[in-house]
């Protein structure tokens, strides 16, 4: 691998802005007998709100869309096209790549590009797997992901985590060999302290973490010259709590804690992501690996 050259310390820096599309019971931990539940229209009202955010402040991002949601709602793919935002895939079906075969992997993603590509009427160059599950077990993916045409990844947290991470991967976007050529690797954010790398900049970090350790983590990354790769997800952005699915009458599908952990300071969340669209430049992930920096 190699990392890409960095940009020079005059020019102004863009960090990423990324969006997960997917619905808040396409879960992975909320699947019932090996089946994913359907979107719900909440993941449509919900990914409408972010885009009206992003525009009254003249932001662009990257979308990772579902391949069920794009199926489901194939006006919201063209929706978030037409206002400028980079559309990538995020697979079919939030299925765990380590728990698929690599047969199966690549054929829901084959089939999710395909079905961007065909609502778009253009190019997909970009991948992000469910709950980032390129680890080292599963690096293969990155050789489907390149025989299936993708330009760039951005599925791998460069940490030590019991679900998913690559120790060692390098901090900022890079190149990676495969077998089918060279791939893109655009890793999550993270921050050195001590000898451990610590996630930040997303997901649970984001809601759990006070917004100045969130700014001032975005702030080191941005002096090393390196963007920070930031990540949402439109449940996240809910007025109403997060509820467990039901899988029978008085059965949830998981436990409370992991109800509770998705609840945790999510009533923060948009003020805190309006405070950091204030405090920092963002352009879709495309933006920065075709123009710098």
């Amino acid at each position: 691998m190699s990392r890409l050259r960095p940009t020079p310390a005059t020019s102004p820096l863009n960090n990423a802005l990324t969006f997960d599309i997917e619905d808040w019971h396409q879960l992975v931990e909320w699947k019932l007998n090996g089946t994913m539940p359907p979107c719900s229209r909440h993941v449509l009202a919900q990914t409408y709100d972010i885009l009206e955010t992003l525009a009254a402040r003249g932001v662009r991002a990257t979308f990772f869309i579902l391949g069920l949601v794009a199926e489901a709602y194939p006006g919201l793919v063209r929706d978030i096209a037409a206002a400028g935002h980079e559309v990538g895939s995020h697979g079919w079906s939030h299925q765990l790549i380590y728990r698929q075969t690599r047969q199966a992997f690549a054929d829901e993603t084959r089939r999710s590009k395909v079905l961007l590509e065909d609502v778009l009427g253009r190019r997909v160059a970009g991948y992000r797997a469910a709950e980032f599950s390129v680890t080292e077990g599963s690096r293969w993916a990155l050789d489907v992901l390149a025989e299936t045409g993708f330009s760039y990844d951005s599925s791998i947290v460069p940490i030590h985590s019991r679900r998913y991470g690559i120790p060692g991967t390098p901090l900022g976007p890079h190149i990676m060999r495969t077998s089918a050529g060279p791939l893109t690797e655009v890793p999550l954010t993270a921050v050195q302290r001590g000898r451990w790398h610590w996630p930040v900049g997303g997901g649970g970090s984001f809601r759990l973490l006070p917004y100045t350790v969130t700014r001032a983590a975005i702030r080191e990354v941005n002096v090393e010259r390196r963007p920070a790769i930031v990540y949402f997800h439109p449940y996240e952005f809910s007025a109403a709590p997060l509820v467990p699915r039901l899988s029978s009458p008085g059965r949830y599908v998981t436990g409370a804690r992991y109800v509770l952990f998705h609840n945790m300071n999510r009533r923060t969340n948009r003020r805190r992501f309006v405070r950091l669209l204030a405090d920092f430049h963002f352009a879709p992930i495309a933006d920065l690996l075709n123009h710098g920096h």
